[in-house]
């Protein structure tokens, strides 16, 4: 199957195509890129199982442990509203910064309906009416607030953002290494490696065996997991040793 993702730094997609995914969510599809921003067998089932449970945010979460995540391609931002709901539900502090070339319309986030997918609608309708509230193009920066949490979104090259440090999770769910292959390279790898917290794990869609062997190379410790129901086999977990482990 093609591969799930947004591009952060290549160039405009400004007509997606939308499409239903095998769970009744919908995801977008790009024409420039072929590929779909999350799975075709099920967009929010991948974004749980993937994003949220695989890289150990929702439980974090759920203990209300204050959690920073760093995701590389915001897209249709369903990856994002699944955690800030998570934070919500449970009066979680979440601070998620977002790596996006290009932030999509309101009118084309809008007719996602992700709303319908949270515990809180009322945070779809939050961040629509701070979408249409953004000048024209966006800032560079831009900060959305929720109960107690926060998104921090940072437009532009993903590969020249100012990555903070001390992230428990890093989301890279940017397009497939095929076609975005400078975001799975060992110079931008090497930035969410530093990135990351002791113990801190980047989770990600794709197993390929290049990508894990760029990863273990800069210090992860990789392995694959069981993949979402319906979809992929497998997927990854890359963690970076804690304080008192070494990677293999």
């Amino acid at each position: 199957m093609p591969a799930s993702r947004r591009d952060p730094s290549g160039p405009p997609d400004p007509a997606p195509s939308l499409l239903v995914t095998g769970d009744g969510s919908r995801t977008l599809l790009s024409e420039a890129y072929g590929e779909c921003y999350h799975s075709r067998h099920g967009a929010l089932t991948e974004a749980r199982h993937v994003f949220l449970e695989g890289s150990g945010v929702a439980a974090r979460l759920r203990g209300t442990d204050p959690t920073v995540v760093l995701e590389v391609g915001f897209g249709a931002g369903l990856n994002a509203l699944l955690t800030l709901d998570l934070a919500a539900a449970n009066g979680a502090r979440l601070r998620y910064l977002a790596l996006e070339r290009a932030l999509l319309p309101a009118a084309t986030l809008k007719a996602l309906g992700y709303g319908a997918l949270l515990r809180d609608p009322a945070l779809a309708d939050a961040l629509l009416a701070w979408r249409g509230s953004l000048s024209e193009p966006p800032p560079a920066e831009a900060t959305f607030a929720f109960a107690g949490s926060r998104l921090e979104l940072l437009l532009g090259d993903a590969r020249e953002a100012r990555l903070p440090t001390g992230v428990h999770a890093v989301y890279h769910d940017a397009f497939s290494p095929a076609a975005n292959p400078e975001l799975w390279q060992p110079p931008f790898l090497a930035r969410l490696f530093e990135a990351l917290a002791p113990g801190g794990a980047l989770v990600s869609y794709t197993v390929q065996g290049a990508l894990r062997r760029r990863l273990a190379a800069i210090g992860f410790v990789v392995a694959k997991t069981p993949g979402p129901p319906g979809g992929k086999r497998e997927v990854l977990v890359a963690r970076k040793p804690a304080s008192a482990e070494t990677a293999p």
